[in-house]
């Protein structure tokens, strides 16, 4: 529910083994942090660092910079642009932001699979951090074209690294701790979600936009340095379902085939419609408390969720991932924030934001872990690109909702539309195409 460029991944879910094999998060990044504490019996798994190593302690200090610079330069360009073009600079920055991912992530995903996925993640941070850093002068000049071309270059970097990231995680922690490795990554995202903004607001007021933009430009070289130098083995394990096919757009054959995958991807579209929608409409809500500054709650509130339901996605999975139970948590989390429409007291709006944050957590983690664990190694980058994709198309058109529909109809009858295209494409997904799911030897 928050915008910025992430390294690694909320990226965002779940599987189990007489080993727990589990399931990592996507490259989903702080606006798709909405997620609800559910009761789940499964298998307890060991939590803490045990078993992970320099190499994903490396990998999490990278990832952890990033979800917090990303808040710095979101709340920054959200400033800047405003004052640079007006009362229309939100709706050109969303497009700025949205399309290029949308078309850079299948070709990330082909070239997270060819090549090793660190190395692309690295060259992207570095692209996305000078990027970033040429924002300062195209500002101080006044040159409008160029802060929105900055922006576009950067997010198309982000989209082409982020597939690259599901294919990374396996290398870097073993089978048995996938879950435990996502789950660390997801507590680091949420926790930004809650303390970014508090970090950005003050800053802002006593420097400006410029220090949040070269602080962010940091994260991102310190991230390229980190993940650049990691050293892993080419992966050679052949996955559960689906031996390799070529072309870009064979993980889309691959998790169209799937029942539980498709879920998992389905989910991504469609939450974020409603996730970016309500994050296009959250500054509306909290001024009907009484101020707009009240939107930090807002966004504290889901953060706050994500963080206290993390202790149980780190211990806790499933027997087994089936796409009902994918389905369902979606669910709780769209319900969450269709709640907010009806108007009550503050903690009345905090509470379904939580337990929406709480929710995104568990299905994100459990899900990435899921086709973490299932897709073969050659395909896993344009396996996961399938989802970074249904994220991105998720958030423009929420977007487009919250832009067509607040101006005439106002944004709780906004908010609940949205959140009823989103259930709608849920069952879509669901519905259509095969409905079998490849059943795993822990089945």
């Amino acid at each position: 529910m928050t915008t910025g460029q992430s390294i690694g991944v909320t990226t965002a879910v779940p599987a189990g083994r007489s080993e727990p094999t589990q399931r990592q998060e996507l490259g989903v990044e702080p606006e798709v942090v909405i997620q609800a504490a559910v009761a789940v019996r499964g298998h307890a798994v060991s939590i803490g660092w045990e078993g992970l190593g320099a190499r994903f302690a490396r990998y999490l200090t990278a990832a952890t910079l990033s979800f917090y610079g990303d808040w710095l330069s979101t709340v920054a360009l959200v400033v800047l642009v405003y004052r640079l073009s007006g009362p229309a600079a939100p709706a050109g920055y969303m497009v700025a932001r949205v399309l290029p991912r949308l078309l850079s992530g299948a070709m990330g995903g082909d070239l997270a699979d060819r090549i090793r996925p660190q190395h692309l993640i690295a060259a992207t941070s570095l692209v996305q951090g000078l990027a970033t850093l040429s924002i300062v002068p195209a500002a101080r000049l006044h040159m409008v074209w160029a802060v929105y071309g900055a922006v576009v270059v950067a997010q198309f970097a982000g989209g082409l690294g982020r597939p690259a990231v599901g294919a990374l995680v396996p290398r870097i922690a073993p089978p048995q701790k996938l879950q435990r490795a996502n789950s660390l990554c997801g507590l680091s995202q949420a926790s930004s979600v809650a303390v970014g903004p508090a970090l950005a607001a003050p800053l802002l007021a006593l420097s400006g936009t410029d220090l949040l933009l070269v602080v962010d430009a940091i994260t991102f070289f310190v991230a390229a340095l980190l993940i650049g130098a990691l050293r892993t083995e080419p992966a050679t394990g052949a996955g559960e379902i689906a031996p390799p096919h070529r072309g870009a757009l064979a993980g889309l054959r691959v998790v169209w085939s799937d029942a539980g995958l498709r879920a998992i991807a389905t989910s991504w579209l469609a939450n974020t419609i409603a996730i970016t929608t309500a994050s296009s409409v959250l500054v509306l809500i909290a001024g009907t408390f009484g101020s707009a500054d009240l939107v930090g709650y807002f966004y504290a509130a889901v953060g706050g969720g994500a963080v206290l339901v993390g202790p149980l996605v780190l211990r806790l999975r499933p027997r087994r991932l089936s796409r009902d139970l994918v389905l369902a948590i979606a669910v709780v989390e769209l319900l969450g924030l269709a709640v907010l429409t009806i108007h009550g007291p503050l903690w009345a709006a905090l509470l379904p934001l939580g337990i929406s944050g709480t929710a995104g957590m568990v299905w994100q983690t459990w899900g990435a872990t899921d086709m973490q664990s299932r897709a073969h190694h050659a395909m896993l980058g344009r396996v996961t690109a399938v989802a970074v994709t249904a994220g991105s198309l998720g958030m423009l058109l929420g977007a487009v909702l919250a832009l067509a529909l607040v101006p005439l109809v106002g944004w709780q009858h906004t908010l609940f539309i949205s959140c009823c295209v989103a259930l709608l494409v849920l069952v879509a997904g669901t519905v259509a195409g095969p409905q079998s799911t490849v059943l795993t030897a822990r089945d």
